[in-house]
């Protein structure tokens, strides 16, 4: 039992490093003329873009929680979630555009980058 559980493990960790060696995602668009192959927009920077608008906020780290929460809302409309985190909690790791997390401690200050996610 244990050489199959082993096996199965090899071929997933395969699986993984042949999926990590795409260079892009790629999304396939079935229409009535045939296959339309979209791309996901880049930044310069390599990143993939989900959302219009700011992404991060680094100047914020230091301040009030309600400060921040201020500031994103006002940079980027498309803002309409955002989240306190308190330490030793989880962030989430689903992407969802217009929610953002401010990782506070006790006293409401962030501590980490704001960033859309």
């Amino acid at each position: 039992m244990e050489g199959k559980s082993m096996l199965k493990l090899s071929h997933v960790l395969a699986f993984l490093l042949l999926a990590s060696l795409f260079q892009s995602l790629m999304a396939r668009d079935l229409i009535s003329d045939g296959i339309e192959v979209l791309q996901f927009p880049v930044e310069n920077d390599g990143e993939f873009v989900l959302c219009p608008g700011k992404q991060s906020w680094p100047e914020l780290v230091g301040k009030p929680a309600e400060y921040a929460k201020q500031i994103i809302q006002k940079e980027n409309p498309i803002v309409h979630d955002v989240r306190l985190l308190f330490p030793g909690m989880v962030r989430p790791l689903n992407y969802v555009c217009g929610r953002v997390f401010l990782v506070v401690d006790f006293k409401l200050v962030v501590q980490v980058t704001p960033s859309m996610g």
